[in-house]
């Protein structure tokens, strides 16, 4: 506990200090988490699949990143697998591979190893075309905001996409942040 406890503080001092040197880190803000609702009756069974990745808050350990991609394959015993490719800036080819469990609703407790576990909130999900996830640590008067959507496929339907956006601003969650993420002919899908 002790050394998850340094991690964190060692990650929240590297990126306030990246943040108040001018770097661009949107991901880090003074204010508080907001209150959020997860998706209550999320079924983790059909989450499972391919999802691509259609915007983000800026993050760190994604910086430059496009073609993202996440595979969710379950292990058995109420463990998913949590498999996210990309290409990097510098148009290498990059994976994590980690594990989920549910917490409670809408709450998936995501491990990769190397970082700081945390809690990835669905705010909302149809399963099949749609997802809205967000993760918000609070330490101090900062907030480290993380926010995805993703999709069944490379675009999102104009409806289906201003109802994910939608879902996080009734949230409370500034979606001015997000910027999306390349998806296209030549990203090097491999799964």
């Amino acid at each position: 506990m002790k050394g998850m406890i340094l991690s964190v503080l060692l990650v929240a001092v590297v990126a306030v200090s990246e943040a108040r040197s001018g770097r661009h880190m949107r991901y880090v803000t003074e204010g508080k988490c907001p209150t959020i609702t997860n998706k209550q009756d999320f079924d983790p069974v059909p989450y499972l699949g391919k999802w691509y990745e259609i915007e983000r808050f800026d993050i760190i350990f994604q910086r430059g990143m496009d073609c993202v991609e996440a595979i969710y394959s379950d292990l058995g015993d109420g463990v998913v697998e949590v498999h996210n490719v990309a290409r990097t800036a510098g148009g290498n080819f990059t994976e994590i591979v980690g594990t989920a469990t549910v917490l409670e609703p809408g709450v998936l407790y995501v491990k990769f190893q190397g970082y700081i576990p945390a809690e990835y909130h669905v705010l909302d999900t149809d399963y099949e075309s749609f997802s809205a996830v967000y993760n918000c640590l609070q330490l101090g008067p900062e907030r480290f905001e993380y926010a995805w959507i993703l999709s069944r496929s490379h675009t999102l339907e104009q409806e289906t996409y201003d109802h994910a956006r939608q879902v996080f601003a009734n949230n409370g969650i500034d979606i001015s942040v997000f910027h999306s993420t390349y998806q296209g002919e030549d990203c090097p899908y491999v799964l």
